[in-house]
């Protein structure tokens, strides 16, 4: 991979005064609403008899991106998520990732907040919104292999949210497996620990926050350090904070 990023690849028009990296931090109330949309979605897709436990990786995904997409953007029947403060939920968008060597990088969920700001963001703005990378973790797919090797990994190296101090994983949990269980044992072996650039291993989002339904484990989150340079000489990558939903899908 060229560690050289292309000056202007990703400002065409905008001059690189114009923007500033990294872009500002979704604010914790964001990531929680998302949190419960999320799994608002999950409990839609139950209700409607979707099969959680026997859908593949890429079928599970899409229904989520239509529930969330066709039915809760457009009710706002979670409050706070609606067509005035999201734009649409995008599903495999294609994107550029930090140098512009790789064009057709694909997260899964892509959330872009609508911004009422009288003066334009300092941002790139198709950079800007919370990137989502989902995974199933069973016993086929182990959180380390699937999750950490093929999924966190991508926002580590600046494939996805490369402009964002946060990302956001999504694993569809199955056959107990657990975030104490399975996904901080397999974080923590040294090896790992080096690709992943891991500062802080997974932990709880905080005291106050809990589940937000039966099915969903308390969201965590880790830290992860950037190596990558961004472009038009705007300095090292910062750290990305990691947060983890890991759902039931039984």
């Amino acid at each position: 991979m060229s560690t050289t990023p292309k000056a202007g690849f990703f400002t065409l028009g905008v001059s690189p005064e114009h923007y500033r990296l990294p872009h500002p931090r979704l604010d914790l109330p964001v990531i929680l609403l998302l949190q419960r949309v999320l799994c608002r979605a999950f409990e839609i897709l139950r209700q409607n008899g979707f099969s959680l436990s026997e859908a593949k990786e890429d079928q599970v995904t899409a229904a989520l991106r239509a529930v969330l997409e066709n039915n809760l953007r457009q009710n706002g029947s979670v409050p706070g998520f609606n067509r005035r403060t999201y734009e649409s939920v995008v599903r495999q968008g294609q994107a550029a990732n930090f140098d512009g060597t790789r064009l057709t990088k694909t997260p899964d969920l892509c959330f872009k907040l609508r911004h009422d700001d009288a003066e334009p963001r300092m941002v790139v703005s198709e950079f800007d919104a919370l990137f989502v990378e989902c995974k199933p973790v069973d016993r086929v797919h182990p959180a380390g292999g699937d999750y950490c090797d093929r999924g966190i990994i991508r926002f580590v190296a600046g494939d996805y949210a490369w402009a964002m101090q946060e990302g956001m994983m999504v694993a569809y949990a199955r056959d107990g497996r657990t975030i104490a269980g399975h996904l901080i044992p397999a974080m923590s072996k040294p090896q790992r620990m080096t690709a992943l650039g891991t500062i802080q291993l997974p932990q709880p989002l905080g005291a106050s926050t809990v589940a937000a339904d039966a099915q969903t484990e308390k969201i965590h989150f880790s830290k992860h350090r950037r190596t990558f340079p961004w472009p038009d000489g705007k300095g090292p990558a910062t750290d990305i904070r990691i947060y983890h939903l890991w759902h039931d899908c039984v």
